[in-house]
């Protein structure tokens, strides 16, 4: 320890040190030299004694600045001196920190995206013990499959189970709380809970308690935990808030407790739950009859010793005994249980673990870019490293200078990349798609900034590996004198004719991957989804139903969302107005209803998706009339009952023949009077859905969502529809307000947020490849300008020279690209499920990357074709 002390003092106090060690060294000299003038000798005899008893000063003063320097002092001037050669050098210092910059600044951004999603583990206490349990198709447990649970099986589950310390329920709920203070009504993010969801999490309350099993009962169910942020917002923080109520529209609620400020689930939400009250099951929800509705979430704590298959092998057992009971309910259905943490992200994980492989790319393509890059600037410095070699350096001493000098470049590099992704990590927030979880877990923080410097590190290490093996071999005699007079070796031409067509065969696969990933997003946006989104504003209406008067809240409400479309009509700028209950195309919200046709057998369980509409709601849309006719004014309570099918139903069921004016079993008896144009409900990756609707004055809806075709800007709208709202529905709180062409780019976002990113990576990695091109080629030039100027003074054209140029840079483009064209061509196979309607050796996207790759990388090497094609014989010759 004293000895590393002294090294690091050495560093940083050098000439201090010196002259601290001349004035001991004197010291003690003149101490000898009056010791043995004491003994009689002569001044002069005294002092060559003394310096013979010290073993000679100058030897002394080295051994004592070797044991507070060596190796320590060594990089320390081998620091200095990379400092100073990168100051020398602007020009290539610019381009390797540009290309350090970007790639790594990618990495980062895309690192701290997988990292905040996937890599953190839960905040909770032990999370590797919380599971996810529900149920999956045994046929088809895909992803998409939410893995979600009905409430009568959750509560055999719960009675039954004995391997978990508590499982819980998750469901949706809502809570409209009413104005205060001028302010418009505000819906509270909420979630109906069961009782065992705070301690199966392992959190409590800062303040007051949490739910217990009788708050699931109907009429004990009032009751609430709320967040800290909520507590701060509307109470102030007060000490006194438990007992206190939260004014809902459906009731007030009386607040139990406050959870902590970081709790929040799921993790990391876009908008976090502000409102958690008791999950109240039905008595309908607790026997097993012919209606499903997988509708919760189930979560759980395995106990200390279960294993997670020992959890999966449990919940077999329990579902087996009631599969036996009541078959119909387990029907290729299976009870599944895995980890919390992969249950949540599994949605994203394998493009998320893509877009960090790409990323990947960019930065190795980075790597071999700089390696060629320094075998260049190596190559110049030869004469400077075998002098070197020549006074005495080892082939340590020459390695060391190369590396410390790809690690100055690699770390400020890092530097500025981490600040440019810092800088852009709130842009890449907003843009990642909304159903990504732990979207505000995305962060630049310590683990980042760890990992990143272990990036820059490696990276330095692996783009100086080439000069440091090529450049750091000592050599003497007249093997110096070949080295200083020849330019370059065929060894390390070779060399770096490789890393370029390394570098453009990685570029390949980037850009293959983007290609296939733009051509998959093209054709998404092209589908047909028989309506024309854009211009469509949709505002829910959710009324109080009133639930023991069921029936006069349904001729309340109906005549009140009557009023409402009427006055919303003649607002400026509303071209067209409807109502809709029963689900919105693309929103994702959908209900069936069996369907019969009296005098045939159709299979048992046969439903169609049930619309409820007004009579313009085709219009708003753009959905075409196929026969027969829309629904009209006169289609009320009190005529005829009348539905309208979709184009697939009717093919469905009526191959060949005129359903229009057929009777069908759809909510009662109805006379089809129309056929309208099929609509992809679920968004333009999915299938025509078989499709009916009623006029909306025939149904029992109590509540509906407004459907506008605007010609103005819907910001100036809004503000106008909602009055109109407020007049028949005073107090009623509206969250959702979304144009139509929103809900379609959410179900798009995903592609577009991975084909933006690969695109943006596949640029990067063309450019950085384009950049080893020019340099390779620029550095080829000027070894042969000799080559050249006699080529030219022998009567040489200019176009046979610039031709000569571009050949050396086709090969390099030929070699990368049929090594990067078959690999891209493996890779496009393993993650073809990502595509839409694009095969992963679609030609138009292989010949598409060719070209452009050919293209950018001639234009690369044009620049010093041109260059070496003016050369001047006399002045080269000269030179020379």
């Amino acid at each position: 320890m004293s000895r590393l002390i002294a090294y690091l003092r050495g560093i940083a106090r050098r000439r201090r040190i010196d002259v601290e060690i001349d004035e001991e060294l004197a010291f003690h000299v003149e101490q000898e030299t009056e010791r043995h003038i004491a003994l009689g000798l002569s001044p002069a005899d005294a002092r060559r004694e003394a310096l013979i008893g010290i073993g000679g000063l100058t030897q002394t003063r080295e051994a004592s600045r070797l044991v507070r320097s060596t190796s320590l002092d060594a990089i320390w001037r081998d620091l200095q001196h990379a400092i100073r050669s990168l100051s020398a050098t602007p020009a290539f210092t610019a381009v390797a920190l540009a290309v350090l910059t970007l790639s790594i600044g990618a990495t980062t951004a895309i690192y701290s995206v997988v990292d905040g999603v996937m890599l953190r583990a839960l905040p909770f206490p032990t999370p590797d013990r919380l599971v996810a349990v529900g149920e999956q198709h045994i046929r088809s447990a895909s992803a998409q499959d939410l893995n979600l649970a009905a409430p009568q099986n959750f509560l055999d589950w719960r009675a039954q189970q004995d391997v978990f310390t508590g499982i819980a329920a998750i469901g949706y709920a809502s809570i409209s709380v009413r104005p205060e203070n001028g302010r418009e009504p505000e819906t509270l993010e909420a979630q109906a809970v069961t009782a065992d969801f705070f301690p199966v999490l392992g959190v409590s309350p800062i303040i007051g308690r949490t739910f217990t099993t009788e708050s699931e009962v109907d009429g004990r169910a009032q009751v609430a935990v709320i967040s800290y942020g909520l507590w701060q917002r509307r109470f102030g923080g007060a000490a006194d808030v438990v007992g206190r109520l939260l004014p809902g529209q459906r009731g007030d609620f009386e607040i139990l407790g406050v959870m902590p400020p970081t709790f929040a689930y799921p993790v990391g939400a876009s908008r976090s739950t502000e409102v958690w009250i008791p999950n109240v099951f039905r008595p309908e929800d607790r026997v097993r009859a012919n209606e499903y509705s997988y509708r919760l979430q189930v979560i759980g704590r395995l106990r200390d010793g279960v294993t997670l298959a020992m959890g999966q092998a449990r919940m077999d057992q329990i579902t087996a005994a009631l599969a036996a009971a009541t078959p119909h309910w387990f029907k290729d259905r299976a009870a599944k249980v895995e980890r919390l943490d992969e249950y949540l992200t599994r949605g994203v994980r394998t493009w998320m673990f893509m877009l960090l492989i790409a990323v990947a790319f960019v930065l190795l393509i980075a790597c071999v870019n700089l390696a060629n890059l320094m075998l260049v600037r190596a190559s110049v410095r030869r004469r400077e490293l075998a002098i070197r070699s020549a006074l005495g350096a080892s082939r340590a001493d020459l390695a060391r200078t190369l590396l410390i000098e790809g690690l100055v470049l690699s770390l400020v590099g890092a530097a500025l990349g981490v600040a440019l992704a810092w800088a852009g990590a709130a842009v890449l927030r907003a843009a990642i798609p909304p159903e990504v979880p732990r979207i505000a877990d995305i962060s630049i923080d310590l683990r980042v900034l760890a990992a990143m410097a272990a990036v820059a590190v490696a990276s330095g290490l692996i783009f100086s590996a080439a000069p440091v093996l090529q450049f750091s071999r000592p050599v003497t005699g007249p093997a110096i004198a070949r080295m200083l007079r020849a330019k370059t070796t065929p060894a390390l031409q070779w060399l770096r004719g490789a890393l370029v067509t390394l570098e453009v065969a990685l570029a390949v696969v980037l850009l293959v991957g983007a290609g296939l990933f733009l051509a998959s997003f093209a054709r998404v946006t092209r589908v047909d989804l028989g309506i024309d989104p854009q211009d469509v504003l949709t505002v829910r209406i959710r009324p109080l139903t009133g639930a023991h008067n069921w029936q006069l809240a349904q001729q309340r409400n109906r005549g009140l969302l009557e009023n409402v479309l009427q006055r919303v009509r003649a607002i400026p700028g509303v071209d067209v107005a409807a109502l809709v209950s029963g689900g919105m195309p693309l929103r994702g919200d959908l209900r069936t209803i069996d369907f019969g046709i009296p005098g045939r057998l159709l299979p048992r369980g046969e439903d169609l998706d049930f619309n409820e509409v007004s009579a313009d709601y085709f219009r708003v849309l753009g959905v075409p009339l196929l026969k027969g006719r829309f629904f009209d004014q006169g289609d009320r309570g009190g005529g005829e009952p009348v539905a309208l099918i979709n184009e697939a139903a009717a093919r469905t069921y009526f191959p060949g023949d005129d359903p229009v004016g057929r009777i069908i079993e759809f909510d009662g008896a109805r006379r089809i009077v129309g056929v309208v144009g099929n609509i992809r409900h679920d968004g333009p990756e999915t299938d025509w859905r078989r499709q009916g609707f009623i006029p909306l004055h025939q149904s029992r809806a109590v509540g509906a969502t407004l459907v506008l075709r605007l010609s103005r800007n819907a910001r100036d709208i809004v503000p106008m529809v909602k009055s109109a709202i407020w007049t028949q529905f005073p107090d009623l709180a509206l969250p959702d307000v979304e144009m139509l062409s929103g809900y379609l780019g959410n179900l798009i976002a995903s592609r577009r947020f991975n084909m933006q990113l690969l695109t943006l990576f596949a640029v990067l990695a063309v450019v950085i490849a384009c950049v080893g091109i020019y340099g390779v080629i620029t550095y080829s030039v000027s070894l042969r300008t000799q080559e050249f100027a006699v080529r030219l003074a022998l009567g040489a054209l200019p176009r046979v020279i610039v031709w000569s140029v571009l050949g050396r840079a086709l090969i390099y483009l030929g070699g990368g690209l049929a090594i990067g064209l078959a690999a891209a061509g493996t890779l496009a196979t393993l993650v073809s499920g990502f595509f839409f309607e694009t095969r992963p050796h679609d030609p138009w996207v292989y010949t598409s990357v060719a070209a452009t790759l050919v293209a950018t990388g001639v234009i690369a090497a044009l620049l010093p074709a041109r260059r070496a094609a003016r050369v001047d014989p006399l002045v080269a010759l000269r030179v020379e």
